[in-house]
């Protein structure tokens, strides 16, 4: 299952999109860690982990919620077959266990085991305590920027919270915490050659806003989104909306597009990612003032 990147949408300046399918419309739910990468860029720290989360409809993590300043997040990229059996016996390798802060390492390791092997990806999120961890006995650092963490021993299954598939997010994590509650992901079909949800329509989305069709529904995501984040990359709002609808064919990647260039301005470019803020945005505004 090659990785063929999306030419097109990097000549447009969308460097982040450079892995979206080509097809009409889908998504590989593992680009998805990509997105807490954006968040970090963005932030220039590590982004909460249970924000990612619920973003993407899973559970939130006890775990990392308990653990506070002391949880480390990190990510593995492995194949889809060994991320079954690193969720049942945890992660081990007699050359040593390697993981990164930032998802991207582990994410090209991703791509690298589907192209190897002709299976599908997967990356792993694993959550541990730093008091536990002592550097040299217990890893060291490679690589630049003190991202790539080799591991001497080891790593037991319920250090694993999260696992990223093509087609879904699955929370692995012992415990889930109660709140923030997970945005909605619903289903639709398809009617009269329109997407609509599956229950009566208008849906419920929240107390305030419903919506009556897969367009609508991705709206209400983009305008939360940029509530919430105020800036954003397009990586992010496809990863959000794709990590919700089902099924994927409700919404193609051009209705995304065109609902990014109605909803978002271009705010600045950091590397080969162009970021995007509400085009009505009082903080970027001042933001602006200032600088």
């Amino acid at each position: 299952m090659p990785w063929k990147a999306n030419k097109k949408l990097v000549s447009q300046g969308l460097g982040d999109l450079e892995y979206l399918p080509r097809e009409r419309c889908g998504w590989d739910n593992t680009l998805a860690c990509l997105a807490f990468g954006m968040r970090m860029d963005i932030e220039r720290r590590a982004p909460d982990l249970n924000a990612w989360a619920v973003r993407h409809g899973v559970p939130p993590s006890a775990r990392y919620r308990d653990l506070g300043r002391d949880a480390l997040v990190l990510w593995h990229g492995t194949s889809r077959e060994r991320a079954g059996k690193i969720a049942q016996h945890g992660l081990f390798h007699k050359r040593g266990l390697w993981a990164a802060m930032h998802p991207g390492i582990p994410h090209s390791f991703c791509r690298g085991r589907s192209e190897r092997f002709g299976t599908e990806g997967a990356v792993v999120c694993i959550v541990l305590d730093r008091r536990e961890l002592s550097e040299g006995r217990n890893f060291e650092i490679q690589g630049k920027g003190d991202n790539v963490i080799r591991f001497h021993h080891g790593l037991p299954a319920n250090v694993l919270e999260y696992v990223l598939l093509r087609e879904q997010i699955r929370f692995t994590g012992e415990h889930r915490a109660r709140h923030p509650a997970p945005w909605p992901a619903p289903k639709f079909k398809k009617r009269s050659g329109a997407w609509v949800p599956i229950q009566k329509a208008p849906a419920r989305y929240s107390h305030s806003a419903s919506y009556s069709s897969a367009q609508q529904f991705a709206a209400i995501c983009v305008d939360r989104l940029l509530e919430e984040l105020v800036e954003v990359t397009a990586l992010e709002i496809f990863s959000c909306v794709y990590a919700a609808a089902t099924p994927w064919d409700a919404l193609s990647h051009q209705e995304i597009l065109d609902l990014i260039g109605e909803k978002c301005a271009p705010f600045r470019r950091r590397g080969k990612h162009k970021t995007f803020h509400a085009c009505t945005s009082p903080e970027i505004s001042e933001s602006k003032r200032r600088r």
